[in-house]
């Protein structure tokens, strides 16, 4: 319907294309291969101190490209396309196995065989 619209009011040159298109990129090829570089040189913490995460996550990623180019993204999803890019995957800290303690299996154990 807009498009009828359009074309009643304006005719045919209502119908032209007004998108500007082109790459929205904010970091230049060569300042992406540099963040590359970066990324695996240095961790969070090297940068932000011991308070930072030990792993980039797009947070931390946010933080650095701020800091190393003055550029910032408006959506998240930039962070975890770019560290996509550069190789890293992304891993939620949940799913990630952690080792149990032995004392509380032999403990469970023992429960189970006295019932």
């Amino acid at each position: 319907m807009e498009w009828c619209r359009e074309y009643q009011k304006n005719g045919v040159q209502g119908l032209v294309d007004k998108r500007v298109g082109g790459n929205s990129a904010k970091l230049s090829q060569l300042q992406f291969e540099d963040l590359n570089n970066r990324l695996r040189q240095y961790r969070p913490q090297d940068i932000f101190g011991a308070e930072a995460s030990p792993y980039w996550t797009p947070p931390e990623l946010a933080r650095a490209i701020e800091k190393w180019y003055g550029v910032i993204y408006r959506s998240p999803s930039s962070h975890q396309r770019i560290l996509g890019v550069c190789g890293f995957s992304y891993q939620k800290v949940e799913k990630v196995f952690k080792p149990r303690s032995e004392k509380k299996v032999l403990e469970f154990d023992e429960q189970v065989e006295k019932n």
